[in-house]
């Protein structure tokens, strides 16, 4: 490999990171939670709501979600001893100051679920009529709070919900499940409060927003205002914004990318044919969530597997990086993000005679690619606004 594509391979693969982490800063629990929550002497400012500060008593916090812990400690930051209680739920083993932490599971619902629903409705009991609660939502909520309806047990309820888990179908239909099982999801958590005053911000990580779906609706029974504060739109803008000046053309094909990941794959790649034959350096951005099923008994996410068919479908060209990766660092069953290619992967299959059908096959995409070396990883992000598929085709030299 000459200099000049040595030098062009590695700028475009630190480029493409660089886009996502922007995309992801958009996103940030400490950045949307700044710029939702402020405090006067007089004046509770709530994502664009002001209530007075002596029309409640005290002041509750609750979060739920893969952004549960960052998001009620940035709230803490900004509220302090106004804060009376509260309760914040999510994968993170650490502790506030005013609000209680819980630690639960995702994405298969687990004792601990159980356990941190059960502290949630406890603290709950402690909102009298006159005090005020934000409760801030995010992705990851319908597995880490659970109570099974009465008459149904555990057992019954993680193996019907597993099942449903691993076969393929979207979020949608997955929490519509989740619905009908529980006794807290589908607004009936929010039956539980005895005050009026109450605001729900959330952290959108489903195709449209839909509150209906977002965590499977454990606060959404008409009585509270749900604000969405972070999803994909906002995170792809930062993105398109930091890249636009360095290539020909930046576009956001979509934000509710809602398909299996064998059709996204072909879409990608017309989509990259028709952009190859207008521009010679341009960015693609979208997001959305695809979805796969389960068909072996390897390692890997969605994200992967997209990745992985758009080796197989040869959508990779010259000159060209893909990533694609999920917002809340974490992609099925692997501890990847998800992965990237480049045109010399092609080169990496036959070197170590590895054969991408057959891992494709036994739902092993995250195995392929840490063997070629192209698996992304960044750990828990503490956001979740769905997934982001970066196409970046840069002939030109960083300014």
């Amino acid at each position: 490999m000459d200099l000049t594509k040595w030098y062009l391979k590695m700028y475009n693969q630190e480029k493409i990171k660089k886009i996502f982490y922007k995309a992801l800063n958009g996103v940030k629990s400490e950045n949307i939670v700044k710029n939702n929550i402020s405090i006067d002497k007089t004046t509770l400012h709530i994502a664009g709501q002001s209530v007075a500060l002596d029309s409640f008593n005290d002041l509750y916090i609750f979060s739920v979600g893969k952004a549960g812990f960052d998001m009620a400690e940035q709230c803490e930051k900004i509220l302090k001893e106004k804060i009376k209680g509260g309760v914040a739920i999510s994968l993170k083993e650490t502790r506030l100051k005013y609000i209680q932490t819980v630690t639960s599971t995702h994405p298969v619902v687990s004792e601990k679920s159980l356990s941190a629903a059960q502290i949630l409705t406890e603290e709950i009991k402690k909102v009298k009529p006159n005090d005020m609660f934000i409760f801030f939502l995010s992705g990851g909520a319908s597995a880490m709070i659970e109570q099974p309806v009465s008459g149904l047990s555990f057992k019954e309820f993680r193996t019907i919900t597993s099942a449903v888990l691993k076969s393929g179908v979207d979020i949608k239909a997955l929490n519509k499940v989740r619905k009908l099982l529980s006794d807290i999801k589908g607004g009936k958590l929010a039956n539980r409060f005895a005050t009026q005053k109450g605001y729900v911000l959330v952290l959108s990580d489903v195709v449209g927003d839909d509150l209906n779906t977002i965590g499977s609706a454990p606060m959404n029974n008409g009585k509270y205002p749900h604000i969405i504060i972070g999803n994909n739109k906002i995170a792809l803008n930062e993105a398109k914004e930091y890249i636009q000046n360095d290539v020909q053309k930046t576009k956001i094909l979509t934000t509710t990318l809602d398909m299996s990941s064998k059709k996204a794959a072909r879409f990608i790649k017309d989509t990259i044919k028709r952009y190859n034959k207008k521009y010679d350096s341009y960015c693609i951005l979208l997001g959305g969530e695809t979805t796969t099923k389960v068909k072996g008994s390897g390692t890997g996410g969605r994200n992967q597997e997209l990745a992985l068919r758009l080796v197989i479908e040869k959508c990779i060209k010259k000159d060209m990086t893909i990533l694609c990766a999920g917002s809340d660092g974490i992609d099925g069953n692997s501890p990847a993000t998800g992965a990237f290619v480049d045109i010399d992967i092609y080169k990496l299959i036959k070197q170590n005679k590895v054969d991408p059908e057959q891992y494709l096959k036994n739902s092993d995409s995250y195995s392929f690619f840490k063997k070629t070396g192209y698996e992304f990883t960044t750990g828990v992000t503490g956001t979740n606004v769905m997934d982001f598929i970066i196409i970046l085709k840069n002939k030109r030299k960083d300014k």
